[in-house]
């Protein structure tokens, strides 16, 4: 199992600044697939349609990077700078 912290800053169009915060986490089957979990810890914070995202092929980390590539292209996230911390104690 592999965990991550996504941490997304900027200002919104409005001119009003934000900080949202994400908690991920991949785990995978012997076959190679599975799926990443999206925890948003942050009130408000846009999530993304597709409940669960499918990771066919490749490890924890490419379901990681499926989970925030997928959180960058949100409407409400675009543009905003992103932190990922792999592993957070």
């Amino acid at each position: 199992m592999l965990t991550a912290s996504l941490r997304l800053t900027g200002t919104l169009s409005d001119g009003a600044e934000v900080h949202r915060s994400y908690y991920l986490v991949a785990d995978f089957g012997a076959s190679g697939s599975g799926k990443p979990s999206i925890i948003p810890l942050s009130l408000g914070a846009p999530m993304p349609d597709e409940d669960p995202l499918l990771v066919e092929y490749g490890d924890e980390e490419a379901a990681l990077k499926a989970a925030t590539e997928a959180i960058k292209a949100l409407p409400g996230n675009r543009g905003l700078t992103v932190k990922v911390v792999i592993n957070p104690e």
